[in-house]
């Protein structure tokens, strides 16, 4: 059954909330749609485009979830949630030396006891998970630069 057409929305906040509400029930194609359209009526506006970031990290569109973290860190450096939330999207994508420094700076712009908390809670899980790490190749210097070495 095709999801029915999302109706003709013509302000920005009408949008964020039928947004937040099909995000809260799962709905992320919805919410995707939602939130594309609210960017049509507010280019600059940080949370739905934060929020649009991790709608389509959910769906696993990881190219376009650092693209719209990006944009709204573009739009507003100082932002919590969009630099927590692309932060939290390198470590689960396995690379916390990206995910480090915008854990950091989260941290340090945080306004509020519970955005430190949640981001103290990620690095820990960063810390513990580093220590059963397997030592990866960086892929810096080439392999074959590392045999002349013998």
């Amino acid at each position: 059954m095709a999801p029915a057409p999302t109706p003709l929305i013509r302000d920005l906040r009408t949008a964020l909330e039928r947004a937040q509400r099909a995000f809260e029930r799962g709905h992320m194609r919805e919410t995707i749609d939602l939130l594309e359209h609210a960017l049509t009526l507010d280019p600059d506006h940080v949370p739905a485009r934060t929020m649009l970031g991790l709608a389509y990290a959910r769906t696993r569109s990881v190219e376009q979830a650092f693209e719209h973290f990006e944009g709204a860190l573009v739009r507003d450096p100082d932002a919590f949630a969009p630099r927590c939330a692309l932060g939290e999207l390198y470590l689960r994508l396995g690379i916390p030396a990206e995910a480090r420094p915008h854990l950091a700076r989260a941290l340090e712009v945080a306004t509020s006891a519970a955005e430190r908390s949640y981001v103290q809670a990620l690095l820990k899980e960063d810390r513990l998970r580093e220590r059963r790490r397997v030592p990866r190749p960086s892929f810096r210097t080439p392999f074959w630069l590392l045999r002349r070495g013998r």
